[in-house]
């Protein structure tokens, strides 16, 4: 159960309900959600996902998967071989967490950074959607 201990009644809920557990010898496991994104955030992620994938494949760009019998196979980008193959490693690497639900918001702008720069430097722009970039 996830408990908002900013407003005064679910505080008192948390409190009752780790009461309880605690008299009945429960074991439990806390776990803080600060900076855990909104549904807005998650959907602008995966928007992102899919700007990248639409530009490179407007620039012409394939996806080169090696796999079947050994044998190379082109194909175009999708959001989720952006997910997979670009944003994934990029998450694992910096934060040691394999899945998007688990950043925060701190985490998911940090891997844009390390993404955009990646992309800007090889002179592709892409933003993060926003209703600014969303609205040019």
């Amino acid at each position: 159960m996830i408990y908002n201990l900013s407003i005064e009644p679910e505080k008192h809920k948390a409190i009752h309900r780790f009461t309880y557990l605690v008299e009945n010898s429960k074991e439990i496991e806390l776990k803080a959600l600060s900076d855990s994104r909104s549904a807005k955030q998650n959907r602008a992620l995966h928007k992102f996902f899919v700007i990248i994938s639409e530009q490179l494949n407007e620039l012409g760009v394939e996806f080169q998967y090696q796999g079947l019998n050994i044998e190379n196979v082109s194909t175009r980008y999708t959001p989720n071989i952006v997910k997979d193959l670009f944003w994934r490693p990029i998450q694992i690497a910096l934060f040691d967490i394999e899945s998007t639900k688990e950043i925060n918001t701190v985490q998911m702008n940090e891997i844009i950074d390390v993404i955009s720069k990646f992309f800007g430097d090889k002179g592709v722009v892409i933003e993060f959607p926003s209703i600014e970039v969303m609205m040019k």
